[in-house]
């Protein structure tokens, strides 16, 4: 069974959406907007979704008519888990290398939700890897138990998931649905998108990103480091630094990334709120300007699936099952821990043509 077949198959009327929006991280903002579409294009009716900071919710979606409520809201969202039928997990690596104890809570309230109160829970495009710790896999033993249906979004786990639920079925991240929403409605977007960012030539798209775990901080300190020295080498060439995540989230990245911009006339700041679809359609118009370098998972999705070439950066066992779904070769991946400016200056180098 594929999502769209368990979406159109299941009454997810009054359904409670769960998953970590609201930070603006891209990935995150994406899963959300191509979830959204789907259901309302399925016709589900009340859903509620939780968002931290409702009221910044229009800054990176459409309204697709859905209730919005405070996921740090506790009382809130008691009240709405109590009162819902259903519970959606909303897509993500939850289960990886960067689980943390929100996540286990969460799953230890699915498995609540599911046994105690009756209520039936979903699994949509979730991922669950051997990278994560054993709180990792003590929750996803808890939501894998208490899931009436798991949409698994890769081999990994798919293999993991089934171990513990027969009702689980392999398929792929959401982002792969793109291509089954109406993405007319986001033009206005890609417009005000390119009021704050020019491309008139080759443009490197370069995304620090904030270490979510303590098992890769240093690495992703060094990772910004390099970015640093690589701009510094690099002023003959545009460059875009793409802060995917909000700046209450990510405040020391847009600090740098600021501060870059002040620095370097060649570079431009992606550190905006924008809809997450709105960057998609950026990146397919513009394509044969732009390419990547970055390690999130959802950025490289979007660079495959609009032909923008990007370095495949390896942190965590996602990015290599979905580096291994489009078809890079092992040889071809860069762990994390070996990107530095030679990695950055080769694949610059490759794309605008060895200028230097």
């Amino acid at each position: 069974m594929k999502l769209t077949q368990l979406l159109k198959s299941t009454n997810l009327d009054n359904s409670l959406l769960i998953g970590y929006y609201g930070g603006g991280n891209y990935g995150d903002e994406l899963l959300l907007e191509v979830l959204g579409n789907l259901l309302h294009q399925n016709g589900t009716k009340d859903v509620t979704i939780t968002y931290i900071n409702p009221d910044q919710y229009e800054d990176y979606h459409h309204d697709f008519g859905y209730k919005r409520i405070d996921m740090q809201d506790k009382k809130q969202l008691i009240k709405q888990l109590l009162t819902s039928k259903n519970i959606m997990i909303g897509g993500g690596g939850l289960w990886g290398v960067d689980m943390n104890f929100n996540t286990f809570l969460l799953s230890l309230m699915l498995f609540f939700g599911r046994f105690l109160l009756g209520k039936k829970v979903f699994l949509l495009g979730v991922g669950y890897y051997n990278s994560t710790t054993k709180l990792g896999r003590a929750g996803a033993w808890l939501a894998g138990k208490a899931a009436n249906g798991i949409i698994a979004r890769d081999d990994e786990t798919f293999e993991n998931f089934s171990l513990i639920n027969n009702e689980t079925y392999l398929d792929s991240d959401m982002a792969w649905y793109i291509d089954q929403v109406n993405l007319r409605p986001y033009e206005h977007d890609v417009t005000v998108m390119e009021r704050h960012l020019r491309i008139d030539d080759k443009t490197l798209v370069i995304a620090p990103r904030r270490p979510q775990s303590k098992k890769h901080s240093h690495e992703f300190t060094a990772f910004t480091d390099q970015i640093g020295e690589f701009i510094a080498k690099n002023s003959d060439k545009s460059i875009i630094v793409a802060v995917l995540e909000s700046q209450a989230r990510s405040p020391e990245e847009h600090r740098q990334a600021q501060a870059w911009r002040e620095l370097y006339p060649n570079v431009q700041l992606l550190d905006f709120p924008h809809n997450p679809l709105a960057l998609f359609l950026f990146f397919r118009k513009h394509h044969r300007n732009l390419a990547l370098i970055a390690p999130q998972f959802h950025v490289i999705i979007t660079a495959h699936l609009t032909n923008v070439p990007f370095s495949p950066i390896v942190y965590d066992n996602k990015v290599d099952a979905l580096l291994t779904q489009i078809g890079v070769a092992y040889q071809e991946r860069i762990p994390m821990k070996d990107v530095n400016l030679g990695v950055m200056q080769q694949f610059a180098d490759n794309f605008f043509g060895g200028s230097n």
